[in-house]
């Protein structure tokens, strides 16, 4: 594997990976910009991911040592453990992660790893997702919550827009920022909270989807494709393209102002209680991440009782409430025409 390194950034002070990756990507980042090594180190989370060609195992005779959790081993409270599955021909996937209990985690992966586990099927989780898991758990242990939202911000405050999959929140945002330039991009798909600002998560590129935000034919096509054949979707074709060819600014913290939640249904526009909001919102947030049924933050809990899940699970409803609960408004919009949500907000942001 290669010797160089690279160091991404995927939320700025925040979030940041040193790898030997080229062009690694994630659910934090499917096209993020390459930074310095001395941005890395101001971020509050850091990854170190390193691919090796080798065997990743513990020394000669500590295996027989170690507890198990199933493929895992480690000692407890050493704050580390390894990974072991038998492969094709005697072939091994194995992985090593320290650190999921602070902020600076440290992984090793070999090769077939890598080149055979791409995304998740049962207990089987690319590295992707395993450090997307422990980055969300990460952050709620820092204050901060993962939200499954777009956002935006007109003016001096951030609107948070909400939804199911497949509803339109992507859409909604990019439309916006696209079409109106005092409309400040925010999050396409993922954006973290502190309770009282929204956070940018600018390199997800889900918009990519859209035929609408992309007008290229090969797009098009592929989307078309895509919707009558859905398992294209865990297969990347093409090049991702940045945020930033879409869109001249991102805002990376802004003060939330307004919720909007999105629906599928008959035309509608309504105030919700703030209970019914926490009640949506929350719920969308546990469909979209598994931190806390992620295996190998459970293997690690096994070893190290201090990676504390259950404390992150409290602390993100916590959060949740207090974002909810510093909303000055929260509305429900419905409507059958997912092109008509960006409507709706703008006439009513601009009344």
């Amino acid at each position: 594997m290669s010797s160089k390194l690279y160091y991404y950034n995927s939320v700025k002070n925040i979030i940041s990976i040193k790898t030997n990756i080229k062009d690694f990507s994630f659910s934090y980042g499917m096209a993020m910009p390459y930074v310095d090594e001395k941005e890395y180190n101001n971020s509050l989370i850091k990854i170190e991911l390193n691919v090796v060609s080798g065997r990743v195992e513990p020394k000669e005779g500590e295996k027989s040592e170690m507890g198990k959790f199933h493929y895992f081993s480690g000692y407890q409270n050493a704050n580390e453990m390894y990974y072991e599955r038998s492969f094709f021909f005697s072939q091994k996937l194995q992985y090593k992660i320290s650190g999921i209990n602070s902020n600076h985690i440290k992984v090793t992966v070999n090769k077939n790893y890598m080149r055979f586990v791409k995304h998740r099927f049962m207990n089987v989780h690319s590295m992707g997702y395993i450090l997307t898991d422990i980055i969300n758990l990460r952050l709620i242990h820092n204050n901060f919550a993962p939200l499954h939202c777009s956002g935006f911000l007109k003016g001096e405050n951030s609107y948070g827009i909400f939804a199911p999959p497949n509803t339109g929140k992507t859409l909604t945002a990019m439309t916006l920022c696209m079409n109106d330039s005092s409309y400040k991009f925010v999050a396409e798909d993922l954006a973290l909270t502190d309770g009282e600002n929204l956070y940018a998560v600018p390199w997800t590129s889900t918009f990519r989807y859209y035929d609408s935000v992309d007008s290229s034919f090969f797009s098009k096509w592929l989307n078309k494709l895509t919707e009558k054949i859905s398992i294209l979707e865990l297969f990347g074709f093409g090049k991702t393209e940045p945020i930033t060819k879409y869109v001249s600014e991102i805002i990376n913290k802004s003060s939330q102002k307004d919720i909007f939640i999105l629906d599928r249904g008959k035309e509608e526009f309504k105030d919700i209680s703030k209970e019914e909001a926490f009640q949506r919102i929350n719920t969308l947030d546990r469909y979209e991440f598994n931190y806390m049924r992620a295996p190998a933050i459970i293997a690690y809990e096994y070893f190290n009782p201090d990676t504390d899940i259950e404390g992150a699970y409290s602390g993100e409803r916590e959060i949740l409430k207090k974002m909810i609960k510093n909303a000055e408004t929260i509305k429900v919009i419905s409507t059958r025409n997912a092109l008509n949500y960006s409507k709706i907000i703008k006439e009513y942001i601009e009344k």
